[in-house]
């Protein structure tokens, strides 16, 4: 991996020390002069010529290369407006089948957007939520896991979903998604993977995973812009599951009063696209494919766990991170500094970074009972200068 190169596609490495992949990256410049080309076109031609003109590109060739991603076939994705677009379009749909006294199984670190779609289809359809047993090292225990969905079944209770985060948001957890997927499996329940943290991050591969769905963002590791996501819908599940909301896209008219369903995972999105977008999305895409995951994984464990370690060295520091693998999110806390005066403190120094609260995954926050935390998410474009950088204004704010 060519580091000097990377951080010269970065220009704003230049400027800034920056720790928020996790949050929203800094995209490199075949990102931005992807999106921006097709802007120029749309400015010189129209947004409807433009599309015609690399609709090769913007509705082939980007569903080829997202597909590469995440190792399925292009008919299986769809991309949409954000990750939580693609969330709630997968699960409201299941949950037009759904009926009183089904169950959902998640996790303790299930983010908290999701958390609020669990109320709601239990105030709409009478759904309960159950939490997924932890193990010591606060990861889903799969052997209890297995346990739980036979004692579910021995009380005639139905499981229609397992729904977890693949890789939170508040701390570096990478939950067993692979395991968990085998348990699924062998008990023929729907599963869900929130993967908004892990693309870009993580070798996903939904095959070996086994999930019916995969959903996620291009604004975070991927170093894709705002404004967009996709998903992933397995063939098997697209032989059954139709989308809570159609448009004449995902649906076209069989006369005036019938409709046919598009055969792939396209009938989720909608006719209207932002198209320039879409051109960024490819573009971070091939960017990481390029690069390589496993290259990509490799590089962030070393700098992460560097950083880690040498933050755990700072007096009255704790870091706050679970789980037996563990990524590039960093969370801690400071004994008797608040976090967010740490965070105006580094940032006043040009390191960009966000805290983590009990907001973004209130299940694990209620029953860990932390302060406000830090959040440092660096990446693969970050050095040893960046980390050397961060350790020191860390210990200057902290004095």
């Amino acid at each position: 991996m060519d580091i000097d190169q990377i951080r010269a596609d970065t220009p704003a490495l230049n400027d800034v020390t920056f720790m928020n992949a996790a949050g929203s990256s800094i995209s490199p410049e075949p990102v931005y002069n992807g999106m921006a080309f097709i802007l120029d076109e749309e400015a010189r031609i129209g947004g409807y010529h433009t599309h015609y003109k690399y609709e090769q590109e913007l509705e082939v060739d980007l569903y080829a290369s997202v597909a590469q991603l995440i190792n399925c076939k292009p008919s299986e994705v769809a991309i949409v407006e954000n990750a939580t677009v693609a969330w709630q379009k997968i699960f409201y749909s299941l949950a037009l089948t759904w009926k009183k006294g089904d169950i959902i199984l998640s996790s303790t670190t299930e983010y908290g957007a999701n958390l609020i779609a669990f109320m709601h289809v239990k105030k709409l359809y009478g759904v309960e939520t159950i939490v997924l047993p932890d193990n010591e090292l606060g990861e889903i225990d799969v052997i209890a896991m297995d346990a739980q969905i036979e004692a579910l079944n021995g009380a005639d209770k139905n499981v229609v979903l397992i729904a977890i985060s693949h890789i939170p948001s508040n701390n570096a957890l990478v939950q067993p998604a692979e395991a968990v997927g085998k348990v699924a499996n062998k008990y023929g329940i729907t599963y869900l993977l929130d993967a908004c943290q892990s693309i870009g991050l993580y070798p996903v591969n939904v095959k070996k995973i086994g999930c019916d769905f995969l959903t996620t963002t291009s604004r975070k590791f991927l170093r894709g812009p705002r404004g967009n996501g996709f998903l992933y819908v397995s063939s098997k599940q697209l032989e059954t599951i139709e989308p809570a909301m159609l448009d004449f896209f995902g649906a076209e008219l069989d006369g005036a009063h019938n409709y046919n369903l598009r055969k792939d995972a396209r009938r989720f999105e909608n006719w209207e696209n932002a198209y320039a977008l879409r051109a960024g999305l490819h573009a971070a895409v091939d960017y990481a494919l390029d690069l390589g995951l496993h290259k990509i994984w490799k590089r962030t464990q070393i700098i992460s766990s560097k950083m880690r370690e040498a933050i755990a060295e700072i007096p009255q520091m704790h870091i706050a991170d679970l789980g037996s693998v563990q990524c590039s999110i960093i969370t801690c806390y400071h004994e008797t500094k608040p976090a967010a005066e740490i965070r105006k403190f580094l940032e006043n120094k040009n390191i960009l970074l966000t805290t983590a609260s009990d907001h973004s995954a209130p299940w694990d926050g209620e029953q860990r009972k932390l302060p406000m935390k830090l959040r440092f998410s660096p990446h693969y474009y970050n050095d040893k200068n960046d980390v050397d950088t961060v350790i020191e204004i860390l210990k200057a704010a902290v004095k």
